[in-house]
C-alpha cells in the first residue's frame, strides 16, 4: 500500500465487549489524521433496571444436610416473560428447573454457600444472591473413647437438638456420669449447655456441662467442660471420634404397641403403649406395682423431607412421671435417680432378635427439679394380646396378656 493512501482499520469487538474501536489513518507515512472513535456495541450485556427485570428468591435458607427442599424463583418487570434463568457460581448439589422456576436439592453439603441466580433477556441481565446455610445431620447414637483412653462415652442426639450422654471407665458397663443438654448448630459444629449426675464418694452430685460438638462424616467429637454449681471448672474431657451406631434402623412401620416391663427393677409399674402412641402405667392381677406411674406421649419426628435412611426408632417423648424416686437403688442412682416430675426427652425403640425394647431418655429443668436426667429401659412382654418370646423370663404368659 503506497504512501498517501488512506488506510481504514476496524478492530472487531470481542464477544461481551461493550465498545467497538474504529481507527483511521492517512497522509504521508500513514500518519493518523483522526483520533480513534469509541462507539457502543448494541449486543453488550447491560444491567436491567428493576422495571425491566428483577429476580427474587423465596423459601427457607437453612436446612439439614439430609433434607430435600425447594426454593422459588420469581421474575418481575417488562422483560420477565422472555427471560432465561441460570445458576452462577453456586454449589453443585443444587438443581435449577428453569421451566418451573424452582431451585431444589436432594442432599446438601454442610456449610455456608453463596447462591446466585441470574436472569437474561436479550442483552439485559439481573441477578440475586443469598446465603444458603446447611447444618450437618447429627441425629443418631454414637460411641467413642476419650483421648486418654480412660473413659468410654455413648451419646444419643435427636433431630430437635437434644443430646443425652453417658460416661464410664473404659471397659466398664456401669456409667459414672449421665448428662443431657440442648445445643445450637453451626453447619458442622454445635455448642450447648446441660446438666449431669456424677457418682462421687458420698453419693451423686449434680454438675453443669458446657460442650462443643464437631461432625466429620459419621463421626462426632465431643468436648465437655464440667462445672460445679458456682460455675467453677471441675474437669474437662474430649472424645475425639465417636462413631455412629445402629446401622440397622427400626422402620417407622414397626408396630410398637403392647405391654412393656422394666429391665432395671421388677417393682416398677408396667407400661402400655397404645395405637395413639400414648404411654401409661398399667397393672395386672397378681402383679401389683406402685413405683413409676407414667402418663406420656410419644411423637414421631417429622422426617417427611428427609431423603436418606433415617433411624425411625428415635422419637420425641414428653409427659409426667409420678412416684418414680429410685435414689434408694444403688445400681440405678446414676441412670434413673428421681425421675418424678414433668419430663421432655427422647425414646428409642430397638429390636434384639424377636424382642422389642425401648429406652426412655428423660430430661428435667434445673432448679425446678434436683435430679436433671434419667434413663429407663423396658422390654415388650405382650403384643396383640399374646405373650412375646421373652415374656416367660418375666413370668408373663398369654393369660396375663389377655387382661389388657
Amino acid at each position: 500500500m503506497g504512501l498517501g493512501a488512506r488506510v481504514v482499520l476496524q478492530i472487531a469487538s470481542l464477544i461481551g465487549a461493550s465498545l467497538v474501536l474504529v481507527a483511521c489513518g492517512g497522509g504521508e507515512g500513514g500518519a493518523s489524521t483522526n483520533a480513534p472513535t469509541m462507539i457502543p456495541n448494541p449486543n453488550a450485556l447491560v444491567a436491567a433496571t428493576p422495571g425491566e427485570l428483577a429476580v427474587t428468591i423465596s423459601g427457607a435458607n437453612r436446612h439439614f444436610s439430609d433434607e430435600t427442599y425447594v426454593l422459588a424463583v420469581g421474575l418481575t418487570g417488562s422483560l420477565a416473560t422472555s427471560a432465561t434463568l441460570s445458576l452462577e457460581d453456586s454449589p453443585s448439589f443444587l438443581e435449577l428447573n428453569t421451566q418451573n422456576k424452582v431451585i431444589s436439592a436432594q442432599y446438601s453439603v454442610a456449610g455456608e454457600h453463596t447462591v446466585t441466580v441470574s436472569a437474561k433477556s436479550g442483552n439485559k441481565v439481573a441477578s440475586a444472591s443469598f446465603e444458603l446455610i446447611i447444618d450437618a445431620s447429627l441425629n443418631a447414637r454414637y460411641q467413642g473413647i476419650t483421648r486418654s483412653d480412660e473413659t468410654s462415652y455413648t451419646a444419643l442426639i435427636t433431630r430437635s437438638r437434644k443430646i443425652f450422654w453417658e460416661a464410664a471407665p473404659a471397659g466398664d458397663l456401669n456409667p459414672t456420669l449421665h448428662c443431657w443438654g440442648n445445643f445450637e448448630t453451626d453447619t458442622t459444629s454445635a455448642t450447648g449447655t446441660g446438666h449431669c449426675k456424677r457418682l462421687v464418694s458420698d453419693g451423686v452430685a449434680v454438675v453443669r456441662a458446657n460442650f462443643n460438638l464437631n461432625l466429620n462424616e459419621d463421626e462426632v467429637m465431643i468436648e465437655v467442660e464440667y462445672q460445679d454449681s458456682s460455675g467453677s471448672a471441675l474437669f474437662s474431657e474430649t472424645a475425639t471420634a465417636m462413631t455412629r451406631l445402629d446401622r440397622e434402623y427400626l422402620d417407622e412401620s414397626v408396630d410398637i404397641t403392647g405391654i412393656y416391663v422394666s429391665t432395671q427393677l421388677g417393682s416398677l409399674r408396667w407400661i402400655q403403649v397404645d395405637t395413639d402412641n400414648v404411654l401409661r402405667d398399667v397393672g395386672a392381677s397378681g402383679y401389683e406395682r406402685v413405683r413409676c406411674q407414667v402418663d406420656a406421649v410419644v411423637s414421631n419426628i417429622d422426617v417427611t423431607d428427609v431423603t436418606v435412611r433415617y433411624d425411625g426408632s428415635i422419637k420425641e417423648l414428653s409427659g409426667a412421671w409420678d412416684r418414680c424416686d429410685l435414689t434408694d437403688q444403688a445400681g440405678l442412682r446414676i441412670l434413673v435417680g428421681d425421675a418424678t416430675g414433668l419430663n421432655e426427652g427422647a425414646i428409642r425403640f430397638y429390636e434384639s432378635g424377636p424382642d422389642l425394647y425401648f429406652s426412655a431418655h428423660l430430661a428435667r429443668e434445673i432448679p425446678t427439679y434436683q435430679d436433671p436426667v434419667s434413663k429407663m429401659n423396658y422390654v415388650r412382654v405382650c403384643s396383640a394380646g399374646n405373650a412375646t418370646p421373652i415374656a416367660a423370663e418375666y413370668n408373663v404368659n398369654d393369660d396375663v396378656c389377655l387382661q389388657f
